[in-house]
């Protein structure tokens, strides 16, 4: 009941929202899946955090934050109204997408921040634009009309994947704003996301099996 994603594609994924994924760039390939990450897995998202080297820690969080910070962020991310999408290689962590719903303003649209990281070995390969559908897919069955994304002006890769999901950039003080719309939800939407949200909790356990094994035996 998994289809795959190819990261290479700008049409959004069919797939529900725990899927077997292929992420590629140019002849890159790299196997891993999708799922929605649950209230359960705050520890797997800080260790995800902490691995990130300095400048993708830097480039993430717009400035230097601390473990701690770093510790109730992963916090944040699974409570209240947050959502987060993990891409998994080898039942590891390696890549995280948050949707943070922002505060409703008077004449303006339902908005939300997205925000992404990727560990330095699998960044350049297609991974955050896989995981940028899959946070479509959840602004769009939450009512969220507007996406936002905010980067330092010399994140290249988040500019990269601005551009390509056809966002609207501009330069709000220091920081770089790039705006797109979301879809209106439907019936196949939340059906997807539904389906995804069982897969969720069956991969987790998969997940975690797969942790606990050997190095020289995972992805087997």
């Amino acid at each position: 009941m998994t289809l795959p994603v190819n990261a290479s594609s700008s049409e959004p994924a069919a797939e529900p929202m725990a899927a077997r994924a292929t992420a590629s760039h140019g002849a890159e390939r790299v196997a891993g899946h999708i799922r929605k990450l649950v209230p359960a897995e705050r520890e797997l998202i800080l260790a995800h955090l902490l691995r990130l080297d300095p400048l993708s820690r830097f480039m993430r969080f717009g400035g230097v934050v601390s473990d701690g910070a770093l510790a109730r962020h992963a916090t944040r991310v699974v409570s209240g109204d947050a959502s987060a999408v993990g891409y998994f290689i080898d039942g590891e962590l390696r890549a995280l997408a948050e949707l943070h719903p922002l505060g409703r303003r008077a004449g303006k649209p339902a908005a939300a921040e997205a925000a992404f990281s990727v560990e330095r070995p699998w960044q350049g390969k297609g991974i955050g634009s896989a995981l940028m559908r899959h946070l479509v897919l959840l602004a769009q069955n939450r009512g969220i009309e507007e996406l936002q994304v905010v980067f330092l002006p010399n994140n290249g890769p988040m500019r990269n994947l601005a551009v390509h999901h056809a966002a609207d950039l501009q330069l709000d003080d220091e920081e770089m704003v790039g705006r797109m719309r979301a879809p209106r939800a439907t019936f196949f939407s939340q059906a997807r996301e539904f389906i995804g949200d069982i897969f969720a909790v069956l991969f987790s356990a998969a997940d975690l099996q797969e942790r606990m094994l050997p190095p020289h035996l995972r992805g087997n």
